[in-house]
């Protein structure tokens, strides 16, 4: 069995390779993850909730949320509770004990990033916050959130894993996960609510390979781990993990 973590035409490369010799392979790939906050919830959950998903370790984690989806009624007033809490972080050293967002990879992630956000504002997305590099050495990033026009700006639909969030407001629940699932990927997803009984049906609705309610790339080794679509094939961690990388063998006996 081979195992590739990457981009998607590399882990495409990976499969083909492997399957021409007649091996096995698990692939952890792309993803543009969701996450789906219920109306029920106050405007202040909802943004300690967005903190968690989006901008832990500044977004650069798989599974981080980048996708937004919030009721219209109650967008605009998360987005500038959000916008202040934002302002508050000042990305430093990982060393120092008081920061809590440290740099970009590289040189290249960075570039990667502030060309996404670029395209966004080309396409009349609207930048709330953030969006900017700071001075200094190091590949420092504002974390950055945005309103996009559409659901088809490239921000919805690009990853950029960097501490860059976007958002979009729905009318209905059905509408957001419909568009939710309209992506070619499904690592992972979020759905956030007091409603505990709603909040697992759209669980099992979303098309991802892990869906958290009320919290966001929380990991257990027993669980499973990967993605459908065009986020992988095979899984990490569990029971699962092993049947990728194992054979099985029938014996069969005469007494």
């Amino acid at each position: 069995t081979g195992r590739s973590t990457g981009a998607v035409a590399t882990g495409e490369k990976v499969r083909r390779s492997a399957t021409s010799s007649g091996k096995r392979v698990t692939l952890e790939l792309g993803g543009k993850n969701a996450a789906l906050f219920l109306n029920d919830l106050s405007a202040q959950a909802m943004v300690n909730g967005i903190l968690e998903a989006g901008y832990l370790n500044q977004g650069q984690i798989c599974a981080a949320a980048e996708r937004f989806y919030l009721p219209q009624e109650k967008l605009d007033t998360v987005m500038t509770l959000l916008r202040q809490r934002l302002s508050e972080i000042v990305p430093g050293s990982p060393l120092d004990e008081k920061t809590v967002m440290g740099p970009l990879a590289n040189q290249v992630q960075l570039e990667k990033v502030l060309h996404l956000i670029q395209i966004a504002r080309e396409e009349g997305d609207t930048i709330v916050y953030g969006g900017e590099t700071l001075p200094g050495e190091g590949y420092f990033l504002q974390p950055t959130e945005v309103k996009v026009r559409s659901k088809n700006s490239t921000l919805m639909h690009e990853e950029t894993f960097g501490p860059v969030c976007s958002f979009i407001g729905y009318q209905n629940e059905k509408e957001a996960l419909s568009h939710i699932n309209a992506s070619p990927f499904g690592l992972a997803a979020s759905v956030w609510s007091e409603n505990m009984s709603k909040a697992l049906r759209y669980a099992e609705d979303i098309d991802a390979g892990m869906v958290w309610v009320n919290m966001h790339t929380f990991l257990d080794p027993a669980v499973p781990f990967g993605g459908m679509k065009g986020s992988g094939i095979g899984r990490e961690f569990g029971s699962a993990f092993i049947d990728d990388y194992t054979e099985l063998k029938s014996v069969m006996v005469r007494y």
